[in-house]
């Protein structure tokens, strides 16, 4: 009896130890969880204060300027802080070769804003002069230099003439040798040797001084494809150059023939060349008028040429201007 007694009041005690330890657990997470929200809400009070330090004011002095992605500023007025580059002042040639008095070339510029003035200055108006539209003309024999200024640019183009002037003669009226004589005692004028005309280095020349591009020296399967029958025709000099780009914008092509009644031939053979390409062989518009409208055929003695391109005129003064 009496250890039933103890039995029952140890597990009396037992019982009311854990009931006191679980009321104490509770307690304690009751606590920490008001902690925790006490902790939650004083953040959040200082995120709500912190805002107002943390956040910039845009709409200051800061808007009077901007930057665009390129690096360059603007203001309130829509003016550039930076200013553009400047378009380079260029010339259509650097410099070129006219062979005779009066034969002329115009400079053409580019790179030059709309509305700036332009001039031009020949640095020896006696050797070749210039006009305010860049037409160049050949006086007499010489170098000389054509400046042209477009606002606060410059470029220079060097002009070279190039040709026999003719010379007094020294015994009145005639003079000997093979030259012809002018009367009342003049001038005299010799006449220039054929062999001395050198077709090749005609041809550089030109291709250099004028716009005549993706020329090539035509082979022989090129001039029986091209100009039938000019193979056949007995030639000094040959010097036939075709363009075989499908834009065909210009040829030029010069033949010495070995005996003048091949003259003729070789002008037709020329012309029949420029007719094929009219009549489709150019395909487009711009090729068929250049070769329709910009095409000569021209013979001095027993030289022969054919040339096409804007600039067909003037290299047919300078090809007379050989003889």
């Amino acid at each position: 009896m009496k250890h039933r007694t103890y039995a029952l009041l140890l597990a009396a005690t037992l019982s009311v130890s854990l009931l006191a330890g679980c009321g104490s657990s509770n307690g304690a997470n009751s606590s920490q969880s008001s902690d925790n929200s006490s902790i939650s809400s004083s953040q959040g009070s200082q995120s709500s204060s912190g805002s107002d330090v943390s956040t910039p004011d845009t709409s200051g002095s800061g808007s009077d300027v901007s930057t665009s992605a390129s690096g360059s500023t603007s203001t309130p007025d829509g003016s550039q802080g930076e200013t553009q580059e400047q378009a380079k002042l260029t010339l259509s040639r650097t410099g070129f070769t006219l062979f005779s008095a009066g034969s002329s070339y115009t400079l053409k510029v580019d790179g030059v804003a709309e509305g700036t003035k332009v001039t031009f200055k020949s640095g020896n108006p006696d050797v070749a002069t210039v006009d305010e539209n860049g037409n160049v003309v050949a006086v007499k024999p010489g170098n000389t230099k054509i400046t042209v200024t477009a606002g606060d640019q410059t470029a220079t183009c060097v002009v070279a003439c190039k040709w026999e002037e003719s010379k007094p003669s020294t015994g009145g009226g005639s003079s000997s040798g093979s030259g012809s004589s002018s009367s009342g005692g003049g001038t005299t004028t010799p006449d220039p040797e054929p062999s001395k005309v050198d077709l090749a280095a005609f041809c550089t020349t030109v291709t250099t001084n004028y716009s005549l591009p993706h020329l090539s020296l035509a082979d022989s399967t090129m001039l029986d494809n091209y100009y039938a029958g000019l193979s056949s025709v007995a030639t000094e000099q040959s010097q036939v150059y075709i363009n075989m780009m499908s834009m065909n914008m210009g040829e030029i092509s010069l033949v010495q023939v070995k005996d003048s009644k091949d003259v003729a031939t070789v002008k037709a053979i020329f012309q029949a060349r420029i007719d094929s390409m009219v009549n489709g062989g150019a395909w487009y518009p711009e090729p068929t008028r250049i070769w329709s409208e910009q095409s000569r055929v021209v013979s001095n003695g027993n030289y022969v040429m054919m040339v096409v391109g804007e600039d067909c005129d003037s290299i047919v003064k300078d090809f007379n201007a050989l003889f």
